[in-house]
């Protein structure tokens, strides 16, 4: 049984029209209208407790899906810009870490 089927389903809520990725761990059933459409990824803290989701919201009539996306605090990033933040900042860290000053901290 799927995730939506194995749940309680409250009046008026909706089930999702398609299976949940592999990385939805949404409860679905238990919200009403577009809050159960949300697919929402575990949350990784990435700086300063702020944390970054995947989300994509899938439309229950038309199956239409917008996203999937990474929320890193309140900003939308596609997943090609979020991939492009995380390679900068892996480049900006192997950059310093290539230096004498880089520390015991990029071992």
């Amino acid at each position: 049984m799927s995730k939506a089927e194995s749940s309680f389903v409250p009046e008026g809520a909706s089930v999702p029209v398609s299976p949940c990725p592999s990385w939805c761990v949404t409860r679905h059933g238990v919200h009403l209208g577009e809050e159960n459409w949300v697919h929402t990824g575990e949350p990784l803290l990435v700086a300063d407790g702020i944390p970054a989701y995947v989300v994509m919201s899938v439309d229950p009539e038309t199956g239409t899906s917008d996203g999937p996306y990474v929320l890193i605090g309140a900003r939308e990033y596609t997943l090609s810009e979020a991939r492009h933040v995380g390679s900068a900042l892996m480049a900006a860290v192997d950059s310093a870490c290539a230096t004498p000053a880089g520390g015991p901290e990029c071992e």
